[in-house]
C-alpha cells in the first residue's frame, strides 16, 4: 500500500511537470511545480496506571516524509497551491503511516531574488492506524493490551497555516522553506498509548476523546516556475 501511495505522489509531480513544460515558452511564469522534504511533529500518549486509575501525558514524535507541490499564480500576490506528502514510518504511537493532501492559497510579496508569503491550506490527513477495532476473544485486562485490537485506517480534516520563504537562484528556479502548524480535527476513537509502569504490556489501547491537535510542520524543497 505504501509503495502505491509513493508511486502516486511521484506520478503527480511528473504529470504536473509535463503539463507546465508544454507552456515553458511563455514568459508569464504562472505555474510552479516542485518537490519537498518535510518534517512533522506528531502528538503521542504516555499513560501511568495505578489500579483502575490512569494518568495520561502527551509526548511528541518526529515523522520524516517527502512529497510534491503544484501551484498556479492568480495574481502578483496570490497563488493557488496543491501539495501532497507521504510519511512512511509505521509507528504505533503516532497513528502509523500518513498521507497528507492540502489545497489552498499562498499570499505575499515576490521580490527579485526572494519572496515572503503566508499560507492557509485546508485538506486531509489519512492515518494507517487511525483507529483500533476490538478483536474478540481477549483477556479481560485494564488497560487492554494492543494485541486485543486490529488497527484500521482513518481520514481526518486538516488545515495548514504558516509562512513561506522562497529564494530564486534564477528566473525559473525556486528554493522554498515552509514552517507552520498543521491542525487536525480528531473524532472519538481508540488510540494506542505507551504504559510506563507495566512489566508485561507496554503498549495499550484506550479511548481518546474528540479534539483538535496541533502538529508543527516544516519543509524544504526545490521547484521550477513556468
Amino acid at each position: 500500500m505504501s509503495k502505491k501511495i509513493a508511486s502516486c505522489l511521484a506520478l503527480f509531480v511528473l504529470f504536473a511537470f509535463c503539463v507546465v513544460q508544454a507552456r515553458a515558452q511563455s514568459d508569464d511564469k504562472r505555474f510552479e511545480v516542485g518537490g519537498q522534504f518535510s518534517v512533522l511533529r506528531v502528538p503521542t500518549r504516555i499513560v501511568t496506571a495505578s489500579g483502575s486509575t490512569l494518568a495520561a501525558n502527551e509526548g511528541r514524535d518526529t515523522n520524516y516524509g517527502f512529497g510534491g507541490r503544484f501551484g498556479y499564480r492568480l495574481s502578483k500576490y496570490f497563488t493557488l497551491e496543491a501539495e501532497g506528502n507521504f510519511f512512511h514510518r509505521d509507528n504505533v504511537l503516532d497513528d502509523g503511516r500518513k498521507v497528507q493532501g492540502l489545497f489552498g492559497v499562498k499570499a505575499g510579496k515576490r521580490f527579485q531574488h526572494f519572496g515572503v508569503f503566508a499560507k492557509a491550506r485546508p485538506g486531509f490527513v489519512r492515518y494507517s492506524r487511525g483507529d483500533y477495532r476490538f478483536v474478540a476473544p481477549c483477556i479481560a485486562l485494564f488497560p487492554p493490551p494492543i494485541g486485543c485490537f486490529q488497527p484500521v485506517a482513518r481520514t481526518d480534516f486538516a488545515i495548514d497555516v504558516g509562512g513561506v520563504f522562497e529564494y530564486y537562484p534564477s528566473k525559473r528556479t525556486i528554493i522554498r522553506f515552509d514552517a507552520g502548524d498543521t491542525i487536525v480535527r480528531f473524532p472519538d476513537r481508540n488510540a494506542a498509548a505507551f504504559q510506563t509502569n507495566s512489566p508485561v504490556f507496554s503498549l495499550v489501547v484506550l479511548p481518546a476523546a474528540a479534539g483538535t491537535k496541533h502538529h508543527f510542520q516544516s519543509s524544504v524543497g526545490f521547484g521550477f516556475r513556468f
